[in-house]
């Protein structure tokens, strides 16, 4: 475990946080910091102000910096924060708030674990899943969700039982001021052939759908009840639609595309043009599920 002084270390001024996400758009943050451990990240907390606002920066997958950037410190957490532990007797697994999708898939996929292969298809970080219920192809993070470790603004740790938390379509109600640290899930074992089976078909509809190889920020906005945003998106005839350097994907309606030169500014008034039509044309409001931090660059 590092000390709390080596993390106070890594402390750094107008960090570019807008090229450390999947857009690659957008402005500095003021702060950045990278913890190792919880008990690290209460001490940190406990001395800012809490006037002082915080962003936790992830995966940098479902986000959009905007272009005047952060006015505020980005954590990163690190170290402890990102390890798995896995109790074989209880059928209990501790997962790191900091641990990408991808490693937990696969740590699942090594150790027999099913009921974890819908992270292949998911580009977050544990704790960001807690935060939005995040979710693909039927399941859902809250699935098998015993208890998660949060703290609050003020550094005070506090444990969540999964039936004190209210779970819904991308969402649950923690507050947004606290930070998931780690969460324990009852599981199951299954061969790991079937795993395998199950994450190659999740593995062949996300890259024959969607646009991986494209610089995004995954699902733009959230589906609204009975519907699809990509269909409605297609029925405004969308697809395809550039502002600046931002564009509509082709290849699947709901994700915005950074072509190389895009502005925050870019993607979000796309996305808002988008909203605007389909509320006048079909009576929907949609919700982002992007989420979007900082200010607009003054002109």
């Amino acid at each position: 475990m590092t000390s709390f002084l080596n993390d106070l270390k890594s402390l750094k001024f107008n960090y570019k946080l807008g090229k450390k996400t999947w857009f690659g758009t957008g402005g500095n943050s003021t702060f950045y910091i990278e913890i190792n451990s919880e008990i690290n990240l209460q001490k940190l907390l406990k001395l800012l102000p809490l006037s002082m606002p915080i962003f936790v920066l992830g995966a940098g997958s479902n986000i959009i910096v905007r272009d005047g950037g952060f006015d505020g410190l980005t954590i990163k957490l690190k170290g402890n924060l990102k390890k798995i532990n896995y109790d074989k007797n209880k059928n209990f697994l501790t997962i790191g708030g900091a641990v990408k999708d991808s490693t937990i898939s696969k740590f699942c996929e090594d150790n027999s674990i099913t009921d974890f292969e819908f992270l292949r298809g998911i580009p977050g970080t544990l704790g960001g899943n807690i935060m939005m219920n995040a979710g693909c192809y039927g399941k859902a993070i809250s699935d098998n969700l015993i208890s998660c470790n949060v703290i609050c603004r003020n550094g005070k740790v506090n444990y969540l039982k999964k039936e004190e938390i209210k779970f819904s379509y991308r969402k649950s109600s923690i507050d947004s001021r606290f930070i998931v640290t780690s969460a324990t899930f009852k599981v199951k074992n299954l061969c790991k052939k079937k795993i395998l089976k199950k994450i190659a078909k999740i593995s062949t509809t996300r890259s024959s759908t969607q646009p991986i190889n494209f610089r995004t920020g995954g699902s733009t906005f959230k589906n609204p009840p009975n519907e699809s945003a990509w269909k409605l998106i297609d029925k405004i005839n969308y697809r395809g639609k550039r502002i600046g350097d931002a564009s509509v994907s082709e290849k699947h309606a709901n994700f915005l595309i950074n072509n190389n030169y895009a502005k925050s500014l870019d993607l979000e008034m796309l996305g808002e043009e988008i909203k605007e039509n389909i509320k006048r044309k079909y009576n929907v409001n949609l919700d982002w599920e992007l989420l979007r931090i900082g200010k607009f660059k003054k002109i």
